[in-house]
């Protein structure tokens, strides 16, 4: 399940990248709770196709939405502060399988801040590729 290139082996990298599995592991098994402990609680992303959230995915729109495998390539992370991370990605999912099986490509930034000893995402921002 999943696969991570990072771009950089930089401890600041390295954590976010722990993370990112984490999230994206658990999107595609369709793990909730351990979904949202990777987000703040007043998180907002922008998907690929232009929509907006709030809030960490609902069980519902994880069903929804769901992807069977991804790979993410070119993953680097930068410090904003201390608290603070920028981090950056091109992603690849596949969304059905076997014949049916479509694959998407977009680029991925991402602000991370750090809550106690953990990192969680506040800003996701993905742009299709083509």
């Amino acid at each position: 399940m999943g696969e991570i290139h990072q771009l950089s082996q930089s401890g600041l990298t390295t954590t976010i990248a722990q993370r990112i599995r984490e999230m994206w592991d658990a999107y595609v098994r369709f793990d909730e709770p351990t979904h949202s402990k990777c987000f703040t609680p007043d998180c907002r992303a922008v998907h690929p196709d232009g929509t907006v959230h709030i809030g960490p995915p609902t069980a519902a729109e994880i069903a929804t939405n769901h992807i069977e495998d991804y790979w993410l390539t070119d993953l680097q992370a930068w410090p904003v502060g201390q608290e603070a991370a920028i981090a950056t990605f091109t992603a690849e999912v596949q969304v059905g399988t076997g014949a049916s099986a479509q694959h998407f490509k977009f680029e991925v930034g991402e602000v991370w801040i750090r809550d106690g000893n953990a990192w969680k995402s506040r800003y996701y921002h993905a742009t299709p590729l083509k």
